[in-house]
């Protein structure tokens, strides 16, 4: 048993010696070329998250400058929309003045027109009562002179 570990461990050392010969150079430049490897993927790595760090920046100052336009515009466009109504509240009140001058102005017109058709109506009922009475006791002269005074009479009195 003996000479089986022996055997065992000079093969061992054999093995050791003929791969660090032939295959121990290739074995470190493979294990080299995986260490660059993965050092440069660090490096890539390390410059994304720079790159992505400076990108987020650039992305917060400028999400940081459109919310303040937004707020700008906001504010202009409520500004303007009061601006607006206050214009429309003005527009209305001298439209409602108009109406009410032009009404009241109507108003006055049908007034005198009412006064002038009551004033007539008031001196045909006169002539005709005074026409009834008169008819029986007057002749036609005297009855046209009393007419042409009464109207006369009414031409004075107070409008």
């Amino acid at each position: 048993m003996l000479e089986q570990i022996i055997s065992t461990v000079v093969g061992f050392f054999l093995l050791v010696v003929l791969l660090r010969s032939f295959f121990w150079k290739s074995i470190l430049a493979l294990l080299d070329e995986r260490k660059r490897r993965v050092e440069e993927g660090l490096k890539k790595i390390d410059q994304m998250q720079h790159s992505l760090d400076a990108a987020k920046q650039d992305y917060d100052k400028r999400l940081a400058g459109i919310e303040a336009k937004a707020r700008e515009t906001i504010q202009e466009s409520v500004l303007e929309g009061k601006k607006i109504a206050r214009e429309m509240q003005d527009e209305a009140r001298s439209q409602a003045s108009a109406i009410l001058a032009k009404s009241q102005e109507s108003a006055a017109l049908e007034i005198a027109k009412a006064k002038v058709e009551l004033r007539n109506d008031l001196a045909n009922i006169a002539l005709a009562a005074v026409e009834k009475l008169l008819k029986q006791k007057v002749d036609a002269s005297t009855d046209r002179r009393l007419v042409d005074e009464a109207i006369k009479e009414l031409e004075r009195s107070p409008k």
